[in-house]
């Protein structure tokens, strides 16, 4: 274990201000500060993003940043953190470069969230009807990002072993770390299966998963089920609700655009079923994990159940097929006996795979290690090493010639 010193200071460099209370990423990312900060680091976080109200009030050190320019490097120089997280591969990209140059001790993590290019790869291949391509553009610019720090965090044992099988990394540049739950739910304080109606969905819908789960299920699955379930209606709840999304605010056909809601848990422990209808996306799905802590049976697809739990874990069959999806829910929701079997299932996945002690203590281990030996870790990693030479620096080359440019009269 680290020291309980002041000495261990943590950078996260975000891509947003976390927003717990709207999208799943948000709250990991501090699940990982809170760990961090439990293990003795002090906590800095920037970001080049613009504030929101819906930002978390961390109580940690905050720092607005700017992209292609060179104050960041003294800023950093003096802050001198000894680790530095990204929190996507576009922020490594961007500020990788810059951190090496002023902080050349410091442990660099990039923690993917999901792995963002299979994400992109299944959305193209669903819209095209084209074979899923993983050996795209955006899939060299994540791994040249993985490549170059010195540890990833993934979110997913299914996309770990992608990246090994498929793309080449080493065990020892990765680390899995699921979503942590430090409290497991008790079902029995919770409401019960007469005491809950209608159904509802839940997921920010500045994500491209959610956005589609919600216009597939409008369309193809809704009718279907209002069928089987008369009276009953569904809630779709998320932040940043467009108007292309409220488009299928039907109150008459018993679907209803909510938006936002600042409490996720509260609102679906009200609700019979929790449905997650998602035909792509990548990692582990907040929305799931959130109706498992609400004790609200969760339907979902097999792209949603991936990397939550094993296909036959779930209390009933996997399906992406509308009639089928419709059929299961409709079961589960007016059948006592299902229902509670479907809650159970949830509660186990939840114990088996989530419980916050060890995987916390893992990630702390891992990096200490790391730090211990950083010299040979760093040896090892000859691709890294590769990607770091002056041949392979595009980013550094493009973010100097903006900072330049943006420096010339008339482009202040």
């Amino acid at each position: 274990m680290l020291s309980d010193t002041p000495a261990n200071r943590a950078l996260l460099i975000a891509k947003q201000w976390p927003e717990p209370a709207s999208t799943a990423a948000g709250r990991r990312t501090l699940d990982i500060l809170d760990l961090l900060s439990d293990a003795g680091y002090t906590i800095e976080i920037a970001s080049p993003a613009q504030p929101t109200p819906f930002q978390a009030h961390t109580g940690y050190s905050e720092h607005q940043i700017e992209v292609n320019d060179s104050s960041f490097d003294d800023w950093v120089r003096a802050l001198d953190p000894t680790l530095v997280i990204y929190d996507r591969f576009m922020m490594e990209e961007q500020f990788g470069w810059r951190v090496r140059a002023q902080c050349p001790r410091a442990v660099t993590l990039l923690d993917t969230s999901d792995f963002h290019s299979l994400r992109e790869a299944r959305h193209l291949a669903l819209k095209t009807g084209q074979p899923l391509n993983l050996f795209h553009p955006v899939a060299e610019r994540e791994i040249a990002a993985m490549a170059r720090c010195d540890l990833t965090i993934m979110i997913s044992r299914v996309e770990m072993d992608l990246l090994k099988n498929h793309f080449g990394l080493p065990d020892w540049q990765l680390h899995y770390l699921p979503f942590l739950v430090r409290e497991m739910p008790q079902p029995n304080l919770l409401p019960g299966f007469a005491e809950r109606e209608h159904v509802a969905m839940i997921g920010g819908f500045k994500h491209a998963p959610n956005r589609d789960a919600v216009s597939w299920f409008a369309e193809a699955v809704w009718p279907q089920l209002r069928a089987l379930l008369p009276g009953v209606e569904c809630h779709v709840y998320g932040a940043y609700a467009d108007h292309a999304m409220q488009r299928f605010h039907n109150p008459k056909a018993g679907l209803r655009i909510i938006g936002r809601t600042d409490d996720a848990l509260a609102t679906l422990a009200r609700y019979r079923l929790n449905l997650a209808p998602l035909r792509f996306g990548a990692g582990q799905k907040g929305k799931i994990l959130d109706g498992w802590l609400a004790g609200t049976p969760t339907i979902t697809t097999p792209i949603g159940a991936e990397s939550m739990a094993d296909d036959d874990a779930w209390g009933y069959p996997l399906t992406e097929e509308p009639d089928q999806f419709a059929k299961i829910a409709a079961d589960i929701y007016q059948n006592q006996e299902r229902w509670q079997t479907v809650q159970d299932a949830g509660t186990r996945a939840l114990v088996s795979g989530f419980s916050h002690a060890p995987h916390a203590r893992d990630l702390i281990e891992r990096v200490a290690s790391v730090t211990a030996d950083l010299d040979a870790h760093r040896n090892r990693n000859i691709w890294g090493r590769i990607l770091r030479r002056t041949e392979h620096r595009a980013e550094e080359f493009m973010s100097r010639w903006i900072e330049a440019k943006n420096q010339l009269p008339g482009n202040g």
